[in-house]
């Protein structure tokens, strides 16, 4: 039996979103976090879903603060926390710096029809699958669809 990529999974969504809709719903391609989710765990699901040589570094620490934790993500052997507001940590927050650290290789999209629910759906291809899947289908069509994370996204209603 062949294995199909996520690259092909969305591929086939893209050319019928409403004939692929629950197969794609339900399949590998999306990654699936709740508001409730542990950051840490968005975390550790985002680095284990990269090739081995992508995989990045990351510490969770007791903090001071109220909000009681903090995580450290490394790049280039220095450990940087994720800046959260000092009584609380979120989703949104976790989801940007991650795509940060893992750009321009690597990106990050929210699978559009699942916002405005606690559960968003989320999908990982490296910067030329999605540049190739713009090309293929459109900028526009993609963004419908899949929209990138990125310094100013709203993705779980709690962004200020």
């Amino acid at each position: 039996m062949e294995t199909v990529t996520d690259y092909q999974e969305i591929e086939r969504y893209l050319r019928d979103p409403e004939g692929e809709r629950d197969r794609f719903w339900m399949g590998p391609a999306v990654y699936w976090f709740d508001w409730r989710e542990y950051d840490e765990d968005i975390v550790r699901c985002i680095s284990e879903s990269l090739p081995k040589g992508a995989q990045f570094r990351f510490e969770v620490r007791a903090s001071a603060l109220p909000r009681g934790v903090d995580i450290l993500l490394e790049q280039s052997g220095v450990l940087s926390p994720i800046p959260y507001k000092p009584d609380r940590m979120d989703r949104d927050t976790t989801l940007k710096a991650v795509q940060a650290l893992i750009a321009p290789d690597w990106q990050l999209r929210c699978f559009v029809p699942s916002l405005r629910s606690d559960t968003l759906g989320f999908c990982l291809l490296s910067g030329e699958e999605w540049r190739s899947l713009e090309e293929a289908f459109g900028t526009g069509v993609v963004a419908r669809q899949f929209r990138p994370v990125g310094p100013e996204s709203c993705m779980f209603g709690l962004c200020e």
